[in-house]
């Protein structure tokens, strides 16, 4: 069974917060065109792709197969903006403590491949 693909760009839509306007101006359609992907169920990728940029919202959850469509060149359907300082200072923490962990297992394994004993 084909999940219509106007049908849930419109769900998110609706669940967005966004209005129509704002919508149609950050894919660059106008109005009709938008109500006009709501209403087509074999919706294009890229278009969805678009869509899902727009809105913040990944649609390879609701089609799998979107997936292939990406190349690995492209830049991430989400981009991360901190609404407030504070977010972004723990965000920036928990990244700096993740690779700080990470480097510090990638030199215990270089240390034990060259059987030196950590001081």
């Amino acid at each position: 069974m084909l999940i219509n693909r106007g049908e849930v760009l419109e769900k998110v839509f609706k669940t967005s917060g966004f209005s129509l306007t704002e919508l149609s101006k950050r894919v660059d359609y106008d109005r009709t065109t938008v109500y006009r992907h709501f209403a087509k169920p074999d919706l294009d990728f890229s278009i969805l792709i678009r869509y899902g940029k727009a809105l913040n919202h990944d649609f390879t959850i609701e089609f799998p197969e979107l997936e292939s469509y990406f190349s690995h060149t492209e830049e991430p359907i989400h981009a991360y903006t901190p609404q407030t300082l504070a977010e972004a200072l723990k965000e920036r923490d928990h990244w700096k403590d993740k690779y700080i962990k990470l480097l510090e297992k990638h030199n215990a394994l270089i240390l034990k491949s060259y059987n030196i004993d950590e001081e």
